[in-house]
């Protein structure tokens, strides 16, 4: 190794960045008594002594480290987030919103959250593929059986959900076919 390439590994040692196999070569090398490695690491140790003391502390405009860590989220392959604050809720019928959350275009399947106010009520519908719903807040009638808060309801793909409706509201995360077929 040229002697440039051992002062190189002395800074790389003075701030403890050296992996195990390079660390363990370059202790052997300081060892044998070269004095320019040696000097080398003093002179780059005390640099990062004053490295504090030299700087001016900078103070980030509001909103910045929010903004880094969605970047970040946003930046993770295979992940996708949809924050309580985004989306668009669309009313579908009287008084029942939905807010879609994902779309699976192959499998003709959406995930969607699902608002219904006091009183409202959906249209009878054929399952094209299985529902599955979970109650949030709230609750409703959903196939002829009351579902409260925790309450989970899964229908099958050719079963009719007949009067769907909510006397005091509830919000709903559901999966279900993008294909269902309404019923008058």
């Amino acid at each position: 190794m040229e002697h440039q390439e051992w002062l190189e590994r002395a800074e790389f040692f003075a701030l403890n960045t050296l992996d195990a196999e390079e660390l363990a070569q370059f202790e052997v090398h300081l060892s044998s008594g070269c004095l320019l490695c040696k000097a080398r690491v003093i002179e780059t140790e005390e640099m990062l002594a004053r490295l504090p003391v030299s700087l001016e502390v900078l103070k980030a405009p509001d909103g910045v480290k929010t903004r880094v860590f969605e970047q970040i989220d946003n930046d993770k392959p295979g992940y996708h987030f949809v924050r309580a604050a985004e989306g668009e809720w669309r009313e579908r019928e009287p008084g029942v919103f939905a807010k879609l959350l994902y779309t699976d275009a192959g499998r003709q399947r959406v995930t969607a959250l699902v608002r219904m106010e006091k009183g409202s009520r959906y249209t009878n519908h054929r399952h094209a593929q299985t529902e599955e719903i979970l109650v949030l807040e709230g609750s409703c009638y959903c196939g002829g059986q009351l579902m409260q808060k925790g309450d989970y309801h899964r229908a099958e793909a050719g079963s009719i959900h007949l009067d769907t409706h909510t006397d005091e509201g509830s919000l709903m995360l559901i999966i279900t076919s993008a294909q269902n077929e309404m019923l008058a």
